[in-house]
This record gives C-alpha cells, structure tokens and sequence, in this order.
C-alpha cells in the first residue's frame, strides 16, 4: 500500500466526515466546531503556516506588529474552517435560511446585464465563503456556471461536485472543451472565475495588495472579445456570522488603442476591488497560496 494510497484515503475520509457533519450539525455549533478545528490545525508546523505568517509580513509587515500578524493567522485558520462548514451547509439550507444568512449590494445593474442575454462573467476570489458564490447567484434566478480542476482521487471529486452543483448550476471540469464556455455564454449564464492565484495560464503583471502579482487575462480577454459584461464579485462573514456578497460597479474594458494597456487596466480595477475586500477583512483571504511567486524579469 503507497503512501499516496494512503494520504489521498484520509484526505477523502475527512472530506467525507466534514461534509457529513456539516449537514447534520446545527449551524451555530457548527461554526464553532470548524472554526476551532481550523485554529488547532494553526498550532502545528507546517508549510502552509510559514507561507501565511510571511505573506502577510510581506504585505502588512510596516503596519503591524508580529503579535497582530501572528493572530491575524490564526484567525486564516479559523474562517477557513468556518467557511467551509458554511459552504456545505448553505448549499444544501432552504432559501428562507439562505437568505436570512446571505446579504448582498444591489442586484440592479447586475440584473440589467443579466437581462442583455450575453453571459455574464464574475470576477472573483477566494476569499470568505467564495464556494458560496456559485449558489448565490442560481438563487437569485442567473443560471450560473463554474470551471474546475479535477481531483486525482475520484472519490475526492464527487464530494467537490456536490458542493458545485444545484438547480441552474452546472460545473465542467477544466479539460471540457472551450467551446462549451462560449455557448453557455451565448446561452446568457453567470461565469465564475477565480483570478487570486498565481498558476501557470495566459496573464499579467500588475499590482495586488500594493505588491506585484501575476494575474490571469484569459476571463478579462474573452469577456471582451464576447462584449459579455463583467462584474468583480467578493463575500465575506460578517461578525455576527452572516455572509455580504459585495458586487463592483460593471467593469469597463477601454479601447485606447493600446491592447496590453488596455487589458491591464481593466485587470487592475478588478484587483483594487479584490485588494480593497481582503484589506477589510484580512482573516478571510488564503494567504497560504504564494500569490507572488513569478515576477517580472529584470
């Protein structure tokens, strides 16, 4: 039996457990539960600790102090396993529950683009209950969809597409063919797209949480080849336990003639808006993930 064997059965069996318990359990003690587990998980050594704690000395290390860094962190771990209590239960609560629970910024513009039937794409990020997005948006009557990378372990990935998926929400796997986006955007569906990390794609150069970052062009180029209006979308819990989904003004892509400018300019307002988001509530972003990694070269 190898050691992947292994890892990839309790990493299954604990999805599994947390998935269950996150149906069965009532919310508020739920929430305590998972967000308790999430700060024990802090205590140990691990590389994913060492990433959060220089992540946010990297970008805050001027403005606070080591105590408030170390806490800060501590409470990553936290919401991380709030969050994902509340991604389960909520995509299986009742709309009373579910709306009771999630508060949003206006739906107007967003409803009026909408409306033009070309798609429309949602820029957004892990950050808060993002896993929640995709319901939020098939709640309020736009029928959504959402790409993904598939799981080695395909016990792993059936939970995962539970979670993904409901009434007017269907989820492809990244290997599905590009093609299928565009008719589903032609069809008039919501895209969701996470833009946070930095991963081997098409992208660019500009500025996150004040510091250079990588960030994907592909969404912010096909939205415009599409003319598919785009808006930048963020949640994030609330202290008293209840989620605000902030939705940013529709996106402008400007024609100045200069493409790469142009493209890095309507990347940077969706940055600022993601920025402007995790400074408000640092404790819910994944400062684990090495967001600087490439660089420009010298």
């Amino acid at each position: 039996m190898s050691l992947k064997f292994i890892r990839n059965a309790i990493l299954f069996l604990s999805a599994k457990l947390a998935f269950y318990l996150a149906l069965v359990l009532p919310r508020t003690f739920g929430l305590q539960l998972f967000g308790t587990i999430g700060r024990i998980i802090f205590l140990f050594p691990n590389r994913e600790k060492t990433n959060t704690l220089n992540h946010l000395r990297f970008v805050f290390g001027n403005e606070w102090t080591e105590e408030k860094i170390r806490k800060t962190a501590s409470y990553v771990y936290g919401s991380l396993g709030k969050n994902m209590f509340d991604a389960v239960k909520l995509s299986r609560s009742s709309e009373k529950m579910f709306n009771s629970i999630v508060r949003h910024d206006d739906l107007t513009e967003f409803k009026k683009a909408y409306g033009e039937g070309r798609g429309v794409f949602v820029i957004t990020a892990h950050a808060g209950c993002y896993e929640m997005l995709l319901h939020f948006t098939a709640r309020h009557g736009f029928k959504s969809f959402a790409i993904g990378r598939k799981s080695l372990d395909p016990r792993l990935d059936k939970l995962i597409r539970e979670l993904r998926t409901g009434r007017d929400i269907d989820y492809m796997d990244r290997d599905d063919s590009a093609r299928k986006v565009v008719r589903y955007l032609k069809e008039g569906r919501v895209f969701g797209v996470l833009v946070d990390q930095d991963i081997l794609v098409e992208g660019v150069f500009a500025t996150f949480l004040g510091k250079t970052a990588f960030t994907a062009s592909g969404p912010f180029k096909l939205a415009k080849r599409l003319n598919t209006p785009a808006f930048v979308i963020t949640t994030a819990r609330q202290p008293d336990n209840t989620h605000h989904v902030y939705i940013s003004r529709r996106l402008e892509f400007a024609n100045a003639g200069n493409e790469e400018a142009d493209l890095k300019a309507v990347i940077q307002t969706a940055n600022d808006f993601i920025s402007d988001r995790i400074r408000r509530f640092p404790d819910q972003w994944v400062w684990m993930h090495r967001r600087w990694r490439q660089q420009p070269k010298s």
